[in-house]
């Protein structure tokens, strides 16, 4: 009897190690937007999908009439929601209807999307999917991923519900992680990026970069008002911003409006940023919070120093100040302007930080980071198929 028990026991593990191509599915808000999340988990399923041959579903919730934003594999499978976005209404009672049917119409069609699927694990990711997570009818296992830091994330006085139906929290940094205190279950995986193939090579450029969606958390208004200062002292270096937002029109004005033109230019939205990044001596990180900029790691790992706010989260992780640039107190807009100043000054200065940089972005690179990742799905697939 127990020699038979031994042998189902040992018959089921080769089964499990036999079968250990997974149903994949991660949950994103709108995967349209060309931001740091969607570019991680576009990475993370093309690698697990080529890699690893598991069969990965990229399940984006809103109805967004711009094309996704990132390239996906073929095995990678794309379902969009068309869930409307909420309208907007200066009624908070409308508001509030708007936003329970909206979440009820997601429930309804993603869980049909889960019914047919069958996956084994689902990866949840932005505020939509910590409210979706204990939502869900399914014996998949249920990851949350923390992209944002918590305190300003929509919804998450309510986050204590998925972190209690939540088989693991996975976050960015050790400060994100200390604000989800109704979990055992954690883990920190950093963001990760791909080998950059140039570097900078040439110091002297008077050109200083800055990456990210034009909206109110990356500060960019705080940043073109900084820049006021420095125009002053060097008004022949020039402050190139790329990204797009809501925020596009707004930030021109102050530009226009702080006579700034010739020093300060919107570039727009860019595909080839690894391209960039090299013809730049300088990168600015101007938010107000984060989840751990990907951007600044990209820069990092090009050879740029950076001149950040020490915002929440992730950017003392990355930068030691005065080692491979300067890390300003939150808000501190002479700080800040004073800091370019001083790295705009010399040369030498930004060399030293930008060898430094290059050493810190290693720790980013993807081989150092996506054994975690597979460890974490074998983990939770080991504990699917025992239960």
């Amino acid at each position: 009897m127990v020699d038979k028990l031994k042998y189902r026991i040992f018959v089921n593990k080769l089964i499990s190690l036999l079968l250990y191509k997974m149903e994949i599915v991660y949950v994103i808000e709108d995967f349209s937007i060309k931001g740091g999340a969607e570019r991680i988990i576009a990475e993370k399923a093309n690698y697990l999908a080529s890699r690893f041959q598991h069969h990965v579903t990229i399940v984006s919730i809103y109805h967004d009439e711009h094309p996704i934003s990132y390239h996906l594999e073929e095995s990678v499978d794309f379902i969009s929601l068309e869930i409307p976005f909420t309208p907007k209404n200066n009624s908070i009672l409308l508001k509030t209807l708007f936003r329970i049917i909206t979440i009820g119409k997601i429930i309804f069609k993603f869980q049909t999307i889960i019914n047919r699927i069958q996956p084994k694990l689902i990866f949840y990711t932005m505020s939509l999917g910590a409210i979706l997570l204990p939502l869900i009818k399914t014996k998949a296992k249920k990851v949350y991923e923390s992209h944002s830091a918590r305190s300003f994330t929509p919804y998450h006085k309510l986050f204590f519900l998925m972190e209690k139906a939540a088989d693991q929290v996975v976050c960015l940094t050790k400060g994100d992680a200390k604000e989800y205190k109704h979990t055992k279950k954690i883990s920190i995986i950093p963001n990760f990026i791909n080998t950059p193939h140039k570097l900078v090579e040439n110091y002297d450029t008077k050109r200083v970069i800055a990456v990210g969606r034009l909206e109110y958390a990356k500060g960019f208004d705080v940043l073109i008002e900084c820049w006021k200062k420095v125009a002053k002292k060097y008004p022949n270096w020039q402050l190139h911003i790329y990204g797009e937002g809501s925020c596009y029109e707004q930030l021109q004005q102050q530009i226009n409006f702080l006579n700034l033109k010739e020093q300060i230019i919107l570039c727009g939205r860019i595909d080839n940023i690894w391209d960039i990044y090299p013809n730049y001596s300088i990168q600015v990180i101007p938010s107000r919070y984060e989840g751990q900029p990907i951007t600044l790691i990209e820069g990092q790992a090009c050879g740029i120093p950076t001149v950040a706010f020490d915002f929440k989260y992730g950017a003392k992780d990355i930068i030691t100040n005065g080692y491979n640039g300067f890390l300003i107190p939150q808000g501190d807009k002479n700080k800040f302007s004073e800091a370019i100043i001083q790295m705009i000054s010399s040369e030498n200065l930004r060399q030293k930080f930008g060898i430094h940089a290059i050493k810190v972005g290693k720790q980013y690179y993807r081989e150092q980071i996506f054994p975690k990742w597979v460890k974490l799905i074998e983990q939770l697939y080991n504990t699917y198929v025992s239960t």
